[in-house]
């Protein structure tokens, strides 16, 4: 049931293609509204779709004395903020403010069309407090506080920035109060350890606003993953998002925090989630081995080229060796999901450093095969970003400033060769070549035995993977393993009983997946002989070897090649193909 409350927080984005928003790892309206808990002021913070956002307004402003509602405002969802805000003020007349990344941005045009009392810009709790102050409890000039934008005398007037909180110990936890609406999953925590970034990537957003870098200490984080597990000692499957773009900046202190959550580990197993930056983990190495021991099972680097021209030009501070080298560690380290994006579109992009993009994912996914993921998207021109301020720098055009075209999904950029048509095609074309080369590495048996069984036994898992996508395209390798992971049936060499007397048992339907070209018999593109298609349409366990050459002798005349010492070659082969198992029975 809603409770009465002095402000209210919104993160609402449209169901986009019949999806509805994603928030795992948003942290920013829900952390305002345990700082406002804490300072006296009853808050809590909705993050979801827009229809049941403005139902909630409705209600909460109709029937719950609500004083103030903060917007948060990105990329994508700058009309949305539009009609919620100039909505609120003219139904219930309340003061709207808005936040977010997109604040810095916003245009006069905005302000009017919004009706919004203000626009809180960078780091937000000092801001938001202060104009709940002003606006709630009437304290205060609206003159003398720091960090905002507001709308007056037909023009927009921007004050000097708030001072940023040195002591990130100081703010509260999250908890189950700041939730509008109870929290739906759980089983995923999203912690922040620092804000700020020293790097100044010319694509990023957070790179051309970050200040001063400052961490919360070790300490305080494994005390508020500590409480949220006493809190929820009920949950099963907890996973941990570590959301800030420094996890890995310091040595020492991931070394304090891994050690920390292996003691955290003894209290209730989990598993957890961090980015890490190229550089950093290739002059450090040691960090790698820390987060794996620790119970890592996703890392995700900032790769986002294959070419040293355009890295550079990115200002990512890594090399594409760097790369391979970081990358070959988390694997071997046993780091089970290592993500990555690659940037079409971006910095002096042609034809020429597509190809080698691709060239160069295909050898980070042979070396860490099963294990490394890479995504395919364009280039966004986030908000005052280097490249987004210069593009003509960059080789580039945009042609939608606003993303008024795009939710992510559609390219807002061309080049002066390359249009967004190609782009699209080009898009969909890498996307094809990483998957069949996934598929690839899969048939050729690359992808550790093991690995793919920790897929097939995962009951519940955060991320499903682009590895166990393409599995799910190779039936008869996904039946294989599955088999055998069952407990029903074996690998021929992990049987210690004589060979005469194993049952073979095919993978897949014959009559689903045999191909028969005028004779010519295959599977999966293994062209198959007379000898290997009767042994496959016997394999169905029923028979053990002893009886199937027995029956393989009524049919064939050439004795000699109905022995045991062929058969068994035969077997082999065939199962080196992922088209046999072995039962005992």
């Amino acid at each position: 049931m809603m409770r009465d409350n002095d402000i209210l927080f919104f993160n609402l984005h449209r169901r986009y293609l019949n999806a509805s928003p994603q928030f795992g790892g948003f942290l920013g309206i829900f952390t305002l509204a345990a700082f406002l808990n804490e300072n006296g002021y009853r808050a809590q913070s909705y993050a979801g779709q827009l229809t049941e956002g403005l139902r909630l307004i409705d209600e909460a402003c109709q029937n719950h004395n609500i004083k103030m509602i903060g917007l948060y405002c990105d990329y994508e969802n700058v009309t949305e903020v539009i009609f919620l805000s100039s909505y609120i003020k003219e139904t219930y007349q309340i003061p709207v403010i808005v936040g977010g990344p997109q604040s810095t941005s916003l245009k006069k045009d905005f302000y009017i069309k919004s009706q919004c009392d203000a626009v809180v810009r960078y780091e937000g709790e000092i801001t938001v407090l202060d104009l709940a102050n002003y606006y709630i409890e009437s304290l205060g000039v609206i003159d003398d506080i720091k960090g905002i934008s507001y709308f007056k005398d037909n023009d927009v007037i921007t004050h000097e920035e708030q001072d940023l909180i040195e002591n990130l110990d100081a703010l509260p936890f999250i908890n189950d109060e700041c939730y509008l609406v109870p929290k739906q999953d759980y089983t995923e925590l999203s912690i922040m350890t620092g804000r700020g970034c020293p790097f100044h990537c010319s694509f990023c957003h957070e790179g051309h606003h970050t200040r001063k870098v400052r961490f919360r200490s070790v300490e305080n984080v494994i005390e508020e993953i500590k409480t949220y597990i006493e809190t929820h000692e009920y949950i099963k499957n907890l996973h941990i998002l570590f959301t800030d773009d420094t996890f890995t900046l310091i040595p020492e202190r991931v070394k304090k925090l891994c050690e920390g959550l292996e003691q955290l580990q003894k209290i209730k197993p989990f598993r957890w989630f961090c980015e890490g930056h190229v550089h950093t983990l290739f002059m450090n190495p040691e960090m790698i081995n820390y987060i794996a021991k620790a119970g890592a099972q996703r890392i995700q680097l900032g790769i986002e080229a294959g070419t040293q021209e355009v890295l550079d030009a990115y200002k990512k501070g890594s090399t594409l060796e760097e790369i391979k080298t970081v990358v070959k560690h988390c694997y071997d380290s046993g780091i089970e999901e290592v993500y990555s994006n690659i940037i079409l579109a971006g910095a002096h992009f042609t034809r020429d450093v597509y190809i080698k993009n691709i060239v160069f994912a295909k050898e980070l996914l042979k070396i860490a095969p099963g294990v490394m993921e890479i995504g395919v998207v364009s280039y966004w021109p986030l908000p005052e970003t280097t490249i987004t301020n210069h593009p003509e720098d960059y080789g580039l055009n945009i042609l939608d400033y606003d993303f008024v075209t795009s939710s992510g999904d559609f390219p807002q950029i061309e080049t002066n060769d390359i249009d967004r048509w190609e782009l699209i095609e080009m898009m969909k074309s890498m996307e094809y070549e990483l998957s069949e080369y996934m598929k690839e590495l899969l048939i050729k048996g690359f992808v550790k035995t093991e690995l793919i069984n920790s897929w097939l036994s995962r009951k519940h898992t955060k991320y499903i993977g682009r590895w166990i996508y393409a599995l799910n395209q190779l039936p008869h390798i996904l039946n294989f393993y599955s088999m055998v992971f069952s407990g029903e049936c074996n690998f021929i060499d992990t049987i210690s009983q004589d060979i005469l007397h194993i049952h073979p048992m095919r993978t897949v339907q014959l009559s689903k997946y045999l191909k028969n070209d005028s004779g010519n018999k295959s599977l999966f593109g293994y062209k198959l002989n007379d000898l290997e298609v009767d042994i496959l349409i016997y394999s169905l366990g029923k028979l053990s070897v002893e009886e199937l050459i027995l029956k393989l002798r009524e049919k064939y005349d050439d004795i000699t090649l109905i022995n045991t010492e062929n058969i068994e070659n035969v077997l082999r082969k065939l199962s080196s193909q992922y088209l046999l198992v072995y039962s005992k029975y």
